[in-house]
């Protein structure tokens, strides 16, 4: 499986490729869509803690959050914010496998990896994260959003295929799920993002061609 092939080797090349030391809009935006006096009660967790800079926020604003990743260098990351906030914790798992977590969660985030996955292991993913959800529970997710379905080789490596995806095939992969808040995103822009007033402000220059389109979702469990 696809999942397999990125978490031996290449889930390690992107932390050491990836070495921005802020947190990102997705991030940013998902602190507005809830109340602060609600985060602070919530359990997290995110699947694909990158260089665990957004885990380092969100522990600020949550009870508790505990990071997942394929990648040993991100686990290690987090291994060290674990020294100095004891709401922190994290697992080195294959995300699209069947796995234990560490607790139950209010709310999950698939941090910007499931266009490494392909559709079977997407499924295999949403069914995990349905096992550590408490009922009514959310799924945050980001990525890159297409018109239509399609996937083409990794630049990085050619064993792997990178899949966009349309609106539609979320919709029927969350079908347990209802769909409360969507935001488009021009994947050219994120960091400017986080220099808005107000990042809940629609972006007005977004172009109609999707080749540049990242979006989030904020699913409840029904």
């Amino acid at each position: 499986m696809q999942g397999e092939i990125y978490i031996e080797n290449d889930a390690d090349k992107w932390f050491e490729r990836n070495i921005s030391i802020k947190h990102n809009c997705f991030t940013e935006y998902l602190i507005q869509l809830f109340p602060k006096k609600h985060l602070k009660n919530m359990n997290l967790a995110e699947f694909g803690v990158g260089r665990a800079n957004n885990v380092s926020l969100l522990s600020h604003f949550t009870n508790l959050i505990d990071g997942y990743d394929g990648s040993k260098k991100s686990i290690e990351m987090i291994d060290i914010l674990k020294k100095r906030a004891s709401n922190i914790d994290g697992k080195r798992v294959n995300l699209c496998d069947s796995f234990d977590g560490l607790n139950e969660y209010d709310l999950i985030i698939y941090g910007f990896f499931t266009y490494m996955i392909n559709a079977q292991e997407f499924s295999h993913l949403v069914e995990n994260s349905k096992s550590l959800l408490k009922d009514k529970g959310y799924i945050f997710i980001y990525d890159f959003l297409a018109t239509e379905n399609k996937e083409s080789i990794d630049s990085h490596n050619s064993d792997l295929k990178v899949f966009k995806r349309n609106l539609d095939f979320y919709i029927s992969e969350f079908k347990d799920f209802q769909l409360v808040d969507f935001r488009l995103f021009d994947n050219r822009n994120l960091k400017e993002y986080l220099d808005y007033d107000n990042i809940s402000n629609i972006d007005n220059s977004l172009d109609s061609d999707d080749y540049h389109w990242t979006f989030s979702a904020l699913f409840k469990r029904r």
